[in-house]
């Protein structure tokens, strides 16, 4: 075994020292560098509840703070003037984050000013995010305020809302401010509402999301498939899809219709036909049938091509409104025959050419040139079959015309022929006698008539 001399070993040793304070830096370095925590982006002493202002002062008219928590992946911290004060100022670069209670803002650039995060500047893919209530908005940049609890989105803001039905809403405008405490959102500007079913154009709205609402400002107007509609105010309640209007609303709705073709027996065609209703009420929802229903109420009116319907409240049932209902002082003009009729309760089934009116109804011929009533019929039921050009009259039937009056308990009109069949024991008035026969055919525009059929006078 060789040996080294002792001067050898000696001066070794300070050499051996140097290796091993080296060594044990490169341990300490190496280990503390596998094991880098992040920042911590918020102060404990945020989570002390206590009474500050925007900068952190005093105020004794503020309630209780909460922690606000906040992140990123790269941080800078500076103190800069902010409002004439001195604050400390945040900037989070890197998805960056701030938590508001259970709403999360997201940005790439966050600048979050004091310790308590009481205000945030958030720029470039804005997101915040309300996964409580299905709402997400997105936007280029925002402004968030802790204690007002508001966060303000510009630069293309959207707003992201899906229903309990799993259908998402989509409104755009110019600015969005949310109200984080209260679920409330303010739209400002250029503001468009796409559903599914409508899209809603308007300057201001409010969408309250606990009721699932969106309010509009005065006269905006909605789209959907063959259909215009504006008032006053809308409601639209995203959850069930209904829609309610107030103060001189107007319903425009398309169709294709097929109509048989004078002259051209069996042959039809197809026709595009408008109508419009109106009223100082208006509600658009989704039946217990599953189709669409629009609601009238207060001088409500219906105008498709040369029938016009008035009443206290109308409803018009299906997209292309196969059928209308009317309660309460109707009154239907036929602009193209020169009829009035007039009732409480209406049934018209478009599809099926069909009108049924009842309930102290009235029928009243008018003169095509002068617009003045020639004769008018009195009956409990009118049975309107349009693709005959019939009207079949029943239940105690009175026919006042000019200097003429009779009764009977049914009877038909014949549009084309323009006579009315009388019969059910029909008797006629005249002169203050009284003619009975198997039939009585009146000729309403002329006031004329003719008895038949076993003419005879009796009481």
């Amino acid at each position: 075994m060789k040996s080294f001399p002792p001067s050898t070993a000696i001066s070794t040793l300070p050499w051996s020292k140097s290796i091993l304070a080296v060594f044990v830096i490169f341990l300490v370095v190496s280990d503390s560098s596998s094991h880098v925590r992040p920042p911590l982006l918020f102060s404990p002493d945020t989570l002390e509840r206590k009474p500050v202002t925007g900068i952190g002062e005093p105020d004794p008219t503020r309630k209780e703070s909460f922690p606000t928590f906040w992140g990123g992946n790269a941080l800078t911290q500076e103190d800069r003037l902010y409002q004439g004060l001195k604050v400390t100022v945040f900037t989070l670069e890197g998805g960056a984050w701030i938590q508001h209670k259970k709403v999360r803002l997201s940005a790439n650039t966050i600048e979050v000013i004091g310790k308590e995060a009481y205000k945030g500047y958030l720029k470039y893919g804005v997101t915040v995010q309300d996964q409580e209530n299905g709402t997400t908005l997105r936007a280029g940049s925002g402004d968030y305020d802790k204690y007002e609890e508001t966060v303000i989105i510009k630069d293309r803001p959207r707003l992201f809302f899906k229903d309990k039905n799993a259908k998402t809403t989509i409104i755009y405008a110019q600015t969005i401010e949310r109200q984080l405490n209260t679920k409330i959102t303010k739209l400002k500007g250029g503001v468009t509402v796409s559903h599914p079913e409508v899209t809603i154009f308007c300057k201001e709205a409010t969408f309250n999301e606990s009721e699932e609402v969106i309010t509009t400002d005065q006269n905006p107007f909605l789209l959907s498939k063959d259909r215009y509609l504006t008032g006053r105010n809308l409601s639209f309640y995203t959850s069930d899809n209904r829609i309610v209007l107030d103060s001189k609303t107007i319903l425009i709705q398309g169709s294709t219709e097929s109509v048989t073709s004078e002259g051209e027996e069996g042959k039809s065609k197809e026709k595009r036909i408008i109508t419009i209703l109106q009223g100082d009420n208006l509600e658009n929802s989704i039946g217990e049938s599953g189709e669409r229903s629009t609601v009238l109420k207060g001088n409500a009116s219906v105008l498709r091509e040369n029938l016009k319907i008035n009443a206290n409240k109308l409803e018009s049932i299906g997209a292309d409104g196969h059928t209308i209902k009317g309660r309460d002082s109707i009154k239907i003009e036929d602009r193209e025959n020169h009829l009035v009729l007039t009732g409480n309760i209406l049934d018209f089934f478009r599809k099926e050419n069909y009108l049924h009116l009842t309930d102290n109804g009235k029928m009243e011929f008018l003169d095509a040139k002068s617009g003045e009533v020639t004769t008018t019929i009195l009956a409990q039921e009118f049975e309107r079959f349009l693709d005959r050009d019939e009207t079949v009259i029943r239940g105690n039937i009175t026919i006042q015309g000019k200097g003429t009056q009779a009764q009977g308990e049914y009877a038909t009109y014949y549009e084309k022929e323009e006579t009315v069949h009388l019969e059910g024991n029909p008797r006629m008035e005249r002169n203050g006698r009284i003619l009975r026969a198997g039939k009585i055919l009146f000729y309403p525009r002329e006031g004329r008539a003719i008895l038949t059929e076993g003419v005879h006078l009796g009481n």
